[in-house]
């Protein structure tokens, strides 16, 4: 009986957690959905749309390091609130709009909101969900994400046709709202947090609120991140142009190479779930074969010695390689922070390797579109194929430490 309830109550955070990340992400894309009737309203090009896009991920960025300590200083619960406070308030201000610092200040919100997830979901997982259902919760953390950006377009568009931009945008901060009640509602689902006697009495002599810096396993997660979402974000920024050059696929096929890269990436997170809650696996090893093997699947694609639709199930296979590394990538995250900080330093351990994720995707456009623009197309999967080997490199170097340490189930 204990342990259906404790299934019960597990399925029922992965539940809450998973929709406010999915939140989360739908925030990415309210401002860019309502492009083609927010530029001509407000007499911007895209250049100028593109600094809003900018603002907020900047915003993101910076925000997330420092909302780490706050989820470490409040607790989780209260920051993901807050979070979903500045959400809804982003898309309300964003209806509100009747000049462009006004489209700014909805911008800058929506960064501030989008900061807290990562850091608060993460501890709220591993505080309240129990370690055999671990991996699940990562997996599908990270495929809700993915839902969130694919329903947002959809419902601004369509909203925004029917009724008008501005009411697409009250529509949206429902949203947030609507989450927030159901966070609200099961609140006691998230009962442990940092300050929980259990974590307060094992927490480690850490030195300070910044020792987790003097970590290497935290640098090497980070930089994990940064050469992972590097290499992603050369696929989804450039692989359209890439795949209509290099494989001379046409649009609708360039399309469908990236599109088959995030489903496989959804189905190999399911996989992941399932291989992360095995105590025989070690995780960053786990994290070490799945990327070498999308590494490999790059390879393959620069080299074109499989050519025209091939590119899409290389694609597929490069994106499930990956997505079956994601819930064990989470787990070495948490294994590092267990090991040298104690359990009362996810939210600014997690905080602080996400940035990494915001770093490498952002630089790496930087860096090869010059390559683009001469026209070396199979020579940018084969930076990815770098990036990505670099990346094998720096989970192996994360330490193991107590990597199947228990977590209470809150229950």
């Amino acid at each position: 009986m204990q342990d259906q309830t404790t299934r019960a109550h597990d399925i029922l955070a992965i539940f809450l957690v998973s929709i406010a990340h999915a939140s989360s992400h739908f925030y990415h894309l309210v401002i860019p959905s309502l492009f083609p009737w927010i530029l001509p309203h407000f007499n911007l090009n895209y250049l100028q749309g593109g600094t809003l896009v900018s603002t907020f991920f900047v915003t993101s960025a910076l925000g997330q390091s420092a909302t780490g300590f706050l989820v470490d200083k409040i607790g989780p619960r209260l920051s993901m609130y807050l979070g979903l406070i500045c959400l809804a308030s982003s898309a309300f201000v964003l209806g509100l709009a009747d000049n462009v610092p006004m489209l700014f200040a909805a911008s800058i919100l929506a960064g501030l909101g989008n900061s807290v997830f990562h850091p608060a979901d993460y501890s709220l997982m591993n505080y309240n969900i129990s370690q055999r259902y671990l991996g699940h919760a990562f997996a599908w953390h990270n495929i809700t994400g993915n839902i969130g950006w694919a329903i947002c377009p959809f419902f601004m568009v369509l909203m925004a046709e029917n009724v008008g931009w501005r009411e697409a945008a009250f529509a949206a901060s429902s949203v947030a709202l609507i989450v927030l009640g159901f966070q609200l509602f099961f609140r006691d689902v998230f009962s442990i947090d940092q300050s929980s006697k259990k974590f307060v009495s094992e927490e480690k002599d850490s030195g300070g609120a910044f020792s987790f810096l003097a970590v290497p396993s935290v640098w090497m997660c980070f930089f994990f991140f940064f050469f992972t979402s590097g290499a992603f974000g050369v696929l989804q920024s450039f692989s359209q142009s890439i795949f209509r050059n290099a494989y001379g696929l046409n649009l609708a096929g360039a399309s469908a190479a990236l599109m088959a890269y995030l489903i496989g990436a959804g189905a190999g997170a399911l996989v992941g779930g399932f291989i992360a809650g095995q105590s025989r696996f070690s995780s960053n090893r786990v994290v070490a074969v799945c990327i070498a093997f999308s590494a490999l699947m790059a390879v393959v694609l620069a080299s074109e010695i499989l050519v025209g639709y091939w590119a899409v199930v290389l694609m597929f296979l490069m994106g499930a390689g990956t997505g079956v590394a994601a819930p064990s990538r989470d787990i070495m995250i948490r294994s590092a922070t267990v090991a040298k900080l104690g359990q009362r330093s996810f939210g600014r351990v997690y905080g602080f390797t996400y940035c990494g994720m915001d770093v490498g995707q952002s630089l790496s456009p930087l860096v090869f579109g010059p390559l683009l623009d001469k026209g070396m197309f199979s020579l940018v999967l084969f930076g990815v194929a770098a990036l990505q080997t670099a990346a094998i490199f720096t989970a192996l170097q994360v330490s193991d430490g107590e990597k199947k340490a228990d977590v209470p189930s809150g229950a």
